[in-house]
């Protein structure tokens, strides 16, 4: 999937909101505008309708705890609904604009309807602002999605599922087998065959389980998802400067130098104790390895032959998941898979195509928070086997 930026809206002073601006907003403050009262509008240019669009909003709610813990956010796009979130927290969404929504129309009404916007006045007799607050947005973006080369595979294609062959805890051998039987690869050959993009270690735990160890820049690393797209789309710059790490021990009993990056919010585990380095000698190599990490994982995303894996433990739902498969794909023709509990008519195992280069994959169970080593070994090599089957039938040739 070839991503293009079709336009990009930066909603404070600075920004070029106001050539696009319909009603609902505030005046535009430093960095953000809000939206205001029940319901604000975009009036964007004329758009190809032979084209499927991404249109995404980097946005904060208005909340006041504990009478209002969020807002709604429902888009439309010429009076046709195409998605609503509930949005707790600050947040990067995306909402796809199937191609022929648009029409002909010279332009194209975006209507945000936000129903839980509330005057801060209401809350506090100290506060004096009474606008109808919901959303404060920093800037929106329209992608133009343009297929590539090779199979299109329909979205909502399924691999995997009921039929899935079970493997009992004695039988690593038949899990094994099975896969070569699936893929011609070994355990260890299929599990490099996939990149972990976070959110905690359990993906590079599955991996060297399977007798891998690849050096990856998020194996072992978490941060929040704002985060890591903003490192996509700036390409990670200024990653490992000195200043930014900080090796804190942590853990009960041998503590472990646990690092804390301060530009992108990266914390991972570095797998040495106390005793072994100095916290001096402990930066220094880690902006080293992170200087050389962030080279060949750009690398890696211009060359589009790794499976890159997001999973999250809370919810992550495809608003929040579009924006990441964008900043991928702005780099090359990657395939993003994108794991989630296994739910009543997608069981564990089960790979869906949610769009092409876009994988959904399903598994039985995570990790609990407070043990990434606890996770479900069959369960992600199933998943992991289904999805390369599908990238195989997307790019013939590639993710061999």
């Amino acid at each position: 999937m070839a991503v293009e930026t079709e336009l990009r809206i930066g909603f404070g002073t600075v920004g070029n909101s106001l050539g696009y601006l319909g009603g609902g907003w505030a005046r535009a403050e430093a960095e953000f505008t809000w939206a205001v009262g029940a319901e604000s509008h975009l009036i964007l240019p004329r758009l190809n309708d032979s084209f499927e669009y991404v249109l995404t909003f980097d946005l904060l709610p208005y909340l006041h705890e504990p009478e209002l813990p969020s807002q709604r956010l429902i888009v439309s796009i010429n009076d046709t609904v195409i998605g609503s979130t509930v949005v707790g927290r600050a947040s990067l969404l995306g909402y796809r604009i199937p191609p022929g929504l648009t029409g002909k129309s010279d332009r194209v009404l975006v209507t945000l309807q936000h129903p839980d916007a509330a005057r801060p006045a209401d809350f506090s007799v100290h506060e004096v602002d009474d606008r109808e607050l919901a959303f404060s947005i920093r800037e929106a973006r329209l992608y133009r999605l343009t297929p590539n080369e090779g199979a299109e595979l329909p979205s909502g294609l399924m691999m995997g599922g009921s039929t899935e062959r079970t493997f009992g805890s004695r039988t690593h051998m038949d899990l094994t087998e099975w896969v070569k039987a699936r893929t011609g690869l070994s355990l260890s050959q299929l599990a490099i065959k996939f990149e972990s993009l976070g959110e905690n270690c359990e993906f590079g735990l599955v991996q060297r389980r399977a007798d891998s160890e690849p050096l990856g820049l998020l194996r072992f690393s978490s941060t929040f998802l704002r985060n890591l797209i903003r490192g996509l789309d700036s390409e990670f710059e200024g990653l490992g400067e000195v200043d930014d790490i900080d090796p804190r021990l942590e853990g009960v009993g041998q503590k472990e130098f646990m690092v804390h990056e301060k530009r992108y919010g990266l914390v991972y585990h570095t797998f040495v104790y106390e005793g072994q380095r100095s916290v001096w000698l402990m930066k220094e190599q880690e902006s080293a390895r992170l200087k050389f990490l962030r080279r060949k994982f750009m690398e890696e995303l211009e060359d589009a032959e790794k499976i890159f894996v997001y999973k999250r433990n809370s919810d992550v739902t495809e608003e929040e998941i579009l924006p990441l498969f964008m900043a991928l794909n702005r780099h090359g023709n990657n395939t993003l898979l994108w794991v989630v509990p296994a739910e009543r008519d997608r069981p564990a195992g089960t790979v869906e195509v949610a769009m092409n280069g876009l994988l959904k994959g399903y598994i039985d169970r995570f990790a609990p928070d407070d043990n990434a080593h606890d996770f479900s070994f069959q369960g992600w090599v199933k998943v992991c086997v289904n999805a390369l089957m599908l990238s195989r039938l997307h790019k013939p040739g590639e993710v061999r």
